[in-house]
Parts: C-alpha cells; structure tokens; sequence
C-alpha cells in the first residue's frame, strides 16, 4: 500500500475517537473555570491557591509529555493510551472527593500527567497514519472536533456547579475519560508497528530529544505555538475573575459566554482544515497568529469606549479565532518536521507549549486585579512577540501543501 493510500484510508472517525481522548485535557481546565471562586470560598484557599489549580495541571501535563513520549515510541501507542484514561478517570474521582486544595492541587497533578500521556498518544497516531498535508488536515479536523471543549465544558461545567455544586463538575470529568476508555478499547488499534519503534535508554532519549530541539525546523514553529497557547492561558486564566468577579456574571452565563466566545476556536479551525491546500500551514498560521493579537487590541479599544463585557467578549472572539487557526497549522509544520521518534516530538511539541503557556495564568491573575484594562493589555504585548515568533518560524520552516511533504 502506497503512502498515499494509506493516508486516504485514515478519515474522520479516526480523528472523532482521538478528539475523545485529547478534549479530556482542554476539559480538565475549561469545565471547572466557573467553579474556581466556589472552590476557593469552600476550600478556604485564595485566589492565587485557586490559580494554582490550573498552574499545576498545565506543568503536570507539558512535563508528564517529555516522560511519555519516549515510553510511546518503545511500547506502542494503544497500551499506555488505555492506562492513561484509567488513571484520569480515577485523578477526577479522588480530586472530586478532596477535602483541602492541597489534596486537590495533588489530584489536579495527577491528572495532569493522566492528560500528558493522551496528547502524546494523539499525535503521534495521526503523524504515524499521515503526513504532509493530510496530516495538517486532521491535526485541523482534530481541533476542530476538541473545539466543542472550550463551547461545551463551560457551559457544561457552569450548569453543573450551579445546580450541583464544583464536586459534580469533576464527577462529569470521570465520566468523560470512562466514554474516551470505552470507545479506545473498541475502536482505536495499535499504528506503530513493532519493528519501527525505538529503545528506551536514557542515553538515547536524552540525544533524540537533544536532536530534535536543535533542528529549526521544529523549534521555531514549536516556540510560536507556545506563545500562541501562553495567549491562550493568559485568557483562560484571566477570564473567570474578569467575567465574573468585574462584571458579576453568575456561574451558569459566564459558561455561556465563555463557551460562545470559545465556538471561534471551532470555526477557526475548520477555515484551517479547509484551506490548508491552498495557502499553505505557513501562511495560515502567521495569519491566525496575527488574528490573535488584534483582538486584544479591538477588545482593548472597545472597553477604552465604554462598550465593557461586550467589548471584550468581541475581542476575545477574534483571538480565540486565529488560535483555532493557529494551532492546527503550526502543530502541523512541527510535527512534520521529524520522521522518526514521532512520540518524542509530539512529547517535546506538547512540553514547550504547556510548560511555557502555564507561567500565563499566575500572571493573568495578577493583571486581573488591576481591571480588564491591564488584563488586555497583557494580552495585547504576548500576542505581539507571538507574532514576531511566528514570523521567524514561517519564513524558516519548509512548505506543507501537498501529501509528499515531510
């Protein structure tokens, strides 16, 4: 079977029963949003201990990546996936039963790396079934799939706490990751064969991951896909205390307005998907990445004028926009960067973006203290060396615009 071939044969379904094990990480974050002023107030924390809660999943989840990559590589990819949706699933339950934050903080780590190993999995399937082009495609058709989680999860998640309390939005997390377990066991089957996968020495994982850090060609688009994820958590970190602590929304509209601002991330990423052919990843993602850092400006400008939460909620749909954009598109040209070692490159991709992007939020949450004014315009300043990042990694980074390129 050609190349090609086999790629045609890698559809839609294979990316829908991916998307449910990867939205488990962007669900991790964006379903408990509303929740966090209740879980402060109810576990007598503050709002920095509350912050923490993201902080330390996001580093849980960027270090857990370089951990689990390279077991990926040597063991296959179907194994660990299952392990790790077993150990979420009981992270979420035991985080749901904590009685102090410092338990909480323990199981929001532990579902962190639970998390870490999904992402690696994830794409290191699509890149072992795809490349070029048709692996942007379903990198695209995979955000756009995960792009429900930041429309749903708080909308979800805002319901849930309303009615029943933060406990039962990690109880809703444990349900998730037992569907992703349910559907993997049937349908998602082993795509790295046993003769093309790698030892697991330290030696050689220390020089792989040293490899490909020091290619450009990964580098410099896995920088710009950090600085666009560190906008990202900026606002993700930011927008709880903003939406609801500035504007007084209540738990159940600041997950409809979250969720309706986030539905751009969606449709952004089906523009990626659809266009990629035409313009190229290169191109498309340093428009996104420029998309990103005018709505800060627009959401800036319009709460100078007055205009408030409608403002921001304007601004931030249009970041959010080029992030879905964005994402597909770089993730795709880093990836595509390397042929071998697909697990740790994944690995070393996911621990750039999530590593770097989790110093975001402890920053956003100082920003938000001052107003929305100072919030955006810290958004404002990332999205501009997002840019400039971009830029660099576009100019140096080959061309994916067919299905022979690498």
């Amino acid at each position: 079977m050609t190349t090609i071939q086999r790629q045609r044969k890698v559809g839609a379904w294979f990316a829908v029963s991916l998307a449910l094990v990867t939205v488990l990480g962007p669900a991790g974050t964006d379903m408990y949003l509303a929740s966090l002023p209740d879980i402060v107030q109810q576990l007598n924390g503050t709002a920095a201990s509350g912050q923490l809660t993201l902080t330390v999943y996001l580093l849980a989840m960027g270090a857990g990546q370089l951990i689990f990559g390279p077991i990926t590589d040597a063991f296959g990819r179907r194994r660990p996936l299952l392990v790790a949706l077993v150990v979420f699933l009981l992270a979420s339950l035991w985080a749901a039963a904590s009685p102090t934050m410092g338990i909480l903080l323990t199981a929001r780590a532990l579902q962190g790396l639970a998390a870490a190993l999904t992402l690696v999995v994830a794409l290191s399937m699509v890149r072992d079934a795809a490349q070029g082009v048709r692996a942007a495609q379903l990198f695209a058709l995979l955000m756009t799939i995960e792009g429900l989680a930041p429309v749903l999860a708080p909308t979800i998640g805002g319901f849930v706490d309303q009615h029943f309390g933060w406990r039962a939005v990690l109880l809703v997390l444990a349900g998730l990751a037992a569907i992703a377990l349910a559907n993997s066991t049937v349908n998602l089957r082993e795509t790295l064969p046993v003769e093309t996968r790698s030892s697991l020495r330290l030696g050689t994982v220390l020089s792989t991951y040293k490899r490909i850090a020091k290619d450009a060609g990964f580098l410099l688009p896995a920088l710009g896909l950090s600085a666009v994820f560190f906008f990202l958590f900026g606002y993700i970190g930011g927008a709880p205390f903003i939406y609801q602590g500035h504007f007084d929304l209540d738990a159940n509209t600041f997950g409809l307005v979250f969720g309706g601002t986030g539905l751009s991330v969606m449709l952004g990423a089906i523009v990626a998907g659809r266009t990629v052919t035409r313009f190229g990843a290169g191109a498309l993602g340093m428009a996104g990445t420029i998309l990103v850092a005018l709505g800060a400006a627009v959401g800036f400008v319009l709460v100078l004028l007055g205009m408030g939460l409608p403002g921001i909620v304007i601004g931030m749909f249009i970041s959010l926009f080029g992030i879905g954009i964005a994402e597909a598109t770089l993730m795709a040209l880093a990836m595509a960067s390397q042929h071998t070692s697909l697990g740790s490159t994944a690995a070393l991709l996911g621990a750039f973006q999530l590593i770097i992007s989790s110093a975001a939020t402890p920053i956003a949450g100082v920003m938000v203290e001052t107003g929305p004014l100072a919030w955006l315009a810290f958004l404002m300043v990332v999205g501009a060396v997002a840019i400039a990042i971009v830029a660099v990694s576009v100019k140096r980074a080959p061309a994916v615009t067919d299905l022979g390129s690498h």
